[in-house]
């Protein structure tokens, strides 16, 4: 199985200190309220401020009339804004609203957010980090489940980005708790992959790798040749044929690793299940992709799914037809109910959260106890799944 998180290399270490030491200083005074966290601590990971232990932040956002105006007319678009974060103030921040058919609001409303701090400013950046997502949590009313998925599947060596949480007033507006979510940047992947120069695709919304996916970044072919070949490989007829192919162009192990735990958590809106929220990435040192997990606000909620499952990504369905994948699938199902699906760990990760936004959620703790009994009728339908017990011994 492939281990978590790749530990930055020396290089890449001293590259990260001079990130630290060239991030240019606040634009401004402490204008905003003191934070409720203790003082964050330094850390060489870009990120690792906030997203180490879990952490609240506070931003306060202001937009003039003008770019309100130009975001009720054309959300997806970046208009100027100045954040407040934590008391550092920050002007000429890119600003829009994100989120599919389920999560967007408008402007007016609650609306979901990226934040760009270096789009206008050259090298800037907040935490070490270029992007964040605000997220409304609208569909996720314990505002927890980004955090469990994005802690259990990096823990299953599976790589998405990280989840801290803020709270949020645009133009004195109280908009309450948000979901703070690092961007799939450079400093991303750099952490996981050691390089940003591989193709990064974002999978849109429902559509599968034969769509003409959105390249966002990568000095890879910019015909989109290994995505084609990838999507190419997918038809093959022959079964044994088709797992050589899938073997040099995608890394069938972590592809294991990501939809036994897609089961697990019920992410029924993520790739494998629905061929929705996912990133492709082609790493540069060998071609392979790597498919990422994004977008898990709905996770837990269909306890009954069995782990054999019937599968719409067309990556999964092609890869898993194959006899030898589904041994390596079912081998993967245990290995993570063993070693990362554990139940106390899963709600010792909701107590440490709890804990930290009680001060400004107070009914936090109500609202976790919703999901626990999700996680906990999970677990047992999981531990009676036929594909969860040991195979039979092998005839001598």
């Amino acid at each position: 199985m492939k281990e978590g998180p790749i530990p930055l290399a020396a290089r890449c270490r001293a590259f990260l200190i001079c990130l630290a030491l060239l991030t240019p200083p606040t634009l401004g005074g402490d204008t905003a309220s003191p934070t409720r966290q203790p003082p964050l601590k330094p850390s060489l990971v870009p990120g690792g401020e906030i997203f180490d232990a879990p952490t609240l932040l506070e931003f306060r956002l202001h937009l003039r009339a003008a770019h309100l105006r130009a975001l009720r007319e054309q959300p997806r678009e970046y208009v100027p804004m100045t954040a407040v974060v934590n008391g550092q103030v920050f002007t000429n921040v890119a600003a829009k609203l994100k989120g599919a058919a389920g999560s967007f609001r408008p402007i007016d409303d609650q609306p979901a957010l990226t934040l760009h701090f270096s789009k206008w400013v050259d090298g800037r950046r907040l935490f070490g980090i270029r992007r964040l997502h605000l997220n409304n949590s609208v569909q996720d009313p314990s505002f927890l489940n980004e955090y469990l998925g994005s802690e259990l599947f990096r823990a299953a060596g599976v790589p998405t980005t990280r989840v801290a949480w803020a709270t949020v007033e645009l133009n004195d507006r109280k908009l309450g708790l948000y979901v703070l979510k690092e961007a799939f940047e450079t400093e991303f992947l750099r952490i996981y992959f050691g390089s940003a120069k591989g193709n990064l695709y974002d999978g849109g919304f429902v559509q599968d790798i034969q769509n003409d996916l959105e390249l966002d970044s990568g000095d890879g072919p910019k015909d989109r040749s290994d995505l084609k070949a990838l999507a190419a490989a997918v038809q093959e007829q022959d079964r044994d044929r088709r797992w050589e192919r899938l073997e040099a162009l995608l890394d069938v192990d972590r592809f294991a690793s990501y939809a036994a735990l897609s089961v697990m958590l019920v992410d029924w809106d993520g790739y494998p299940l629905n061929r929705n929220n996912y990133r492709v990435y082609f790493r540069p040192d060998d071609g392979r992709a790597v498919f990422m997990p994004h977008g898990m606000d709905q996770l837990f909620q269909r306890s009954y799914l069995d782990l054999d499952v019937s599968w719409t990504g067309s990556v999964a369905w092609a890869l898993f037809d194959i006899p030898v994948a589904q041994t390596l699938y079912e081998a993967r199902c245990r290995e993570l109910f063993t070693n990362v699906f554990q139940l106390e760990r899963i709600t010792n990760s909701i107590a440490r959260a709890c804990a930290v936004l009680q001060p400004v959620q107070p009914d936090i703790r109500q609202r976790a106890q919703d999901l626990e009994d999700q996680v906990y009728n999970r677990f047992r339908v999981l531990r009676r799944d036929a594909i969860l017990k040991p195979p039979p011994p092998r005839k001598p």
